[in-house]
């Protein structure tokens, strides 16, 4: 079943020692973050969740901007600066609620 839009980009920042620049995407298939910073862990440059290993999606403040976070099922945590954060959040609430209902 595929959602009501085929792929959305964010402007988007993963907060891991430090702020490293990217894009977030919400496609049918789950969240994907990608960063082609070189200083930035192997792991970290392509991320890649599906709708159904996500387990929560909040916001975090921090002293100068508020953070997305993403918790997994498996018990990984990212966390991410989201340019149109609500947006993100009530795109990406919207398709675990169409994950879950599949």
């Amino acid at each position: 079943m595929k959602s009501d839009h085929d792929r959305m980009s964010f402007y988007a920042s993963l907060y891991d020692k430090g702020l490293h620049g990217g894009a977030a995407y919400l496609d049918a298939e789950g969240f994907r973050f990608i960063c082609q910073k070189a200083t930035v862990e192997k792991g970290l440059r392509d991320i890649k969740i599906p709708y159904s290993d996500i387990r929560s999606v909040k916001v975090e403040n921090r002293i100068a901007f508020p953070l997305t976070v993403i918790e997994t099922t498996y018990g990984r945590t990212y966390k991410f600066m989201i340019f149109s954060r609500k947006k993100f959040i009530v795109c990406v609430e919207k398709e675990i609620s169409l994950c879950n209902k599949r």
